[in-house]
């Protein structure tokens, strides 16, 4: 009993630890670097009480090598912003150790499902209300105009791009998805609700944001999702029905066929445009790869004024070009190759992880295998030609995503060793 208490005040503190430190990566203050000297005392404790530092999955050797080619490109890029880009690379791997720990108490991975429900439900709900809404909305914009403008917030402050806010709703939403159609027998109690109250809630954000791959890998997770957790009958084919519905929604909406021809040119024209600037941004990131295969130009530095004036793009001279709008180019940039064979590599990984729990889990594992890869998915579509990169405010959520494959796959080994 002592023992286990023990356990769960631990859990608690660590969690509470990670969720100062995620806090603290999201406003644009250098002192926020300070905030990492939390993990020392976090990894010391952990250590005393279950004698590791990291958890045996698969991930840990990636995880390891990430950190350490962060920390090289402090002296190997040619440009750096220092030690707090590098931060964030530590605390991915944290939060991915750590939630792979609690993981391993079954009731922690219930609390876990839960948080990811609210949480999807809380980032629904701010998209609703603080979106830079664009021209690609204008079929909706009668409903926009109904919504309350709130992008004075805390943290929220000018609101959020549609394309930042979809990517993180491309990882929430398939997890969601595969709670609310699984069967009675795999699902844990007073869940039910609220998965079906954050596919709606996200769901409707996500249409009103109109990022078109977010949406993309959204429908392509859920169909996968709904036919491996769902038995064939009526109940299958009406979920179908439904994501077919959503789909027709989605064309209509992104035709522009409802609104003035005028409108609809000026928005067929902007998507036109995005779609040839994605052609010369991912030229310019081949370019930074090209010249700089092994450590990059530098973490988060193919937004600097530096290197968009070696790597050039039309349109952008004075604007900031966030990021390469491809998650590969994206690491290239920052990592360099060796960056790219990492993250390819962890991807790889998980997606054997996941394969496993679904041949040999049990139906709450099969469940959520099934969301989580479905939320990786979905973020894979959307990272293909935008992307939330390694070192973005919104990636805590893909490292999560990521450590609760980890624990569920942990769980899994143990039971079957045990």
């Amino acid at each position: 009993m002592v023992n286990a208490l023990s356990s769960k005040t631990w859990r608690l503190a660590e969690a509470s630890i990670l969720g100062l430190i995620i806090y603290a990566h999201w406003y644009p203050d250098p002192i926020r670097i300070n905030s990492l000297l939390l993990f020392l005392p976090l990894l010391a404790i952990r250590y005393a009480f279950s004698k590791r530092l990291v958890t045996h999955s698969p991930l840990d050797v990636f995880l390891v090598v990430f950190v350490g080619l962060c920390l090289l490109n402090l002296v190997a890029a040619p440009y750096t912003w220092g030690f707090y880009v590098v931060s964030r690379a530590a605390l991915g791997a944290g939060i991915v150790w750590a939630v792979a720990d609690w993981g391993r108490s079954p009731q922690v991975d219930g609390a876990f499902a839960i948080f990811w429900l609210l949480f999807g439900i809380l980032i629904g709900a701010i998209s609703l209300v603080t979106a830079q809404y664009t021209i690609k909305s204008l079929e909706l914009q009668n409903i926009i105009n109904l919504l309350p403008k709130l992008r004075d917030l805390p943290v929220v402050t000018g609101g959020f791009n549609v394309n930042e806010i979809s990517g993180a709703m491309s990882l929430l939403l398939p997890p969601a998805v595969a709670l609310a159609l699984t069967q009675k027998t795999a699902l844990r109690r007073g869940l039910r609700v609220g998965a079906w109250a954050a596919v709606i809630v996200l769901s409707f954000a996500l249409l009103l944001a109109q990022s078109r791959l977010a949406i993309i890998g959204v429908f392509a997770a859920s169909a996968v999702i709904l036919f491996a957790v769902m038995r064939p009958g009526a109940r299958r084919r009406l979920a179908l029905a439904i994501l077919v519905a959503l789909a027709v929604i989605e064309l209509i909406v992104a035709g522009n066929w409802f609104v003035p021809a005028s409108s609809a040119n000026v928005a067929y024209l902007r998507d036109e445009g995005s779609q040839l600037a994605r052609f010369e941004i991912w030229s310019a990131g081949l370019g930074v790869i090209r010249d700089h295969p092994l450590a990059g130009v530098g973490i988060n530095q193919f937004r600097s004024r530096a290197v968009r004036a070696d790597y050039p793009v039309p349109g952008y001279e004075t604007a900031v070009l966030p990021h390469a709008h491809n998650i590969l180019l994206q690491t290239g940039a920052d990592l360099g190759l060796p960056g790219i064979a990492v993250y390819v590599g962890w991807t790889i990984a998980l997606a054997i992880m996941l394969r496993r729990l679904w041949k040999q889990g049990d139906a709450w594992a099969k469940t959520c295998a099934v969301g989580a890869a479905g939320g990786l998915l979905a973020h894979l579509v959307f990272n293909s030609a935008d992307a939330i990169p390694l070192f973005d405010r919104f990636i805590f959520l893909y490292w999560l995503l990521v450590g609760w494959s980890a624990a569920l796959y942990v769980r899994m080994r143990k039971q079957g060793s045990g």
